[in-house]
């Protein structure tokens, strides 16, 4: 079975509680002795886990250097579904809220847009194949945990993706620079909204086929918000919907 080595408490708090994929080991170092980390390790035996109180070197050696508060946990890998099964698992597809992302290369950038997904209400992030950063453990940890709480779907094509979208009814808006300002967009769902690379922004065929390019209004001078604080920002735009 193919496993993967993930750290942080939140990451191994989310991963235990919601039970969505299996969990071999976890981790503790022993210099670690708060009240999160003694809930964390009965939460562990709670799910038939036996946590496993180790010198602070080990897990310096399994994280590879990344900060790991003193927890690490492993486990199998995150799921990614199909589009189809994403679809199904709606319990309500005419108010679903998804998110796609277009040339997101940044692993950081990833796991805190699927963080703020998960705050918003957005159920479904839909990563390329290609041109996309991938579920690694530096994006889980960025996510917080957030991983378990949003449906991932990886797809060979997005704007392929887009048009089975349009089919299921969904409503599709591209984030770019020079769209119709956020507080002006009258959102319908089920939505859409496409995320571009802090870099080049929207590819041109995908902005085509959006339905409306919507932008966020800046003052002070600053040329661009970071991505992943602009899909914050359109995610909470799109909750006032559900």
């Amino acid at each position: 079975m193919d496993t993967e080595i993930l750290f942080g408490v939140n990451t191994a708090e989310e991963i235990l509680a919601a039970g969505r994929r299996r969990v071999l080991r976890l981790y503790i170092s022993r210099a670690e002795s708060g009240q999160r980390v003694r809930e964390l390790a009965a939460l562990a035996r709670s799910k038939g886990v036996s946590p496993d109180f180790c010198d602070p070197r080990t897990l310096e050696k399994l994280a590879k250097g990344a900060a790991h508060q003193g927890v690490v946990i492993e486990a199998e890998p995150a799921r990614k579904l199909t589009l189809d099964e994403a679809l199904d698992l709606e319990k309500d597809l005419k108010r679903a809220v998804w998110a796609g992302l277009d040339g997101i290369t940044d692993p950081m950038n990833l796991g805190a847009i699927i963080r703020s997904a998960a705050c918003f209400g957005v159920s479904t992030v839909v990563l390329p194949e290609r041109r996309s950063a991938g579920l690694t453990p530096a994006a889980q940890k960025a996510a917080s945990g957030a991983v378990e709480r949003v449906n991932v779907v990886e797809v060979v094509n997005l704007n392929q993706t887009i048009l089975r979208l349009k089919e299921k009814g969904f409503w599709v808006y591209g984030l770019d620079m020079g769209g119709k300002p956020l507080p002006r967009v009258d959102f319908s769902l089920p939505a859409f909204i496409v995320i571009g690379s802090e870099g080049e922004g929207l590819h041109q065929k995908t902005g085509e086929h959006c339905d409306e390019i919507v932008s966020i209004p800046q003052k002070g001078g600053v040329e661009s918000l970071n991505a992943s604080n602009a899909a914050a920002v359109a995610f909470y735009e799109l909750s006032k919907k559900l």
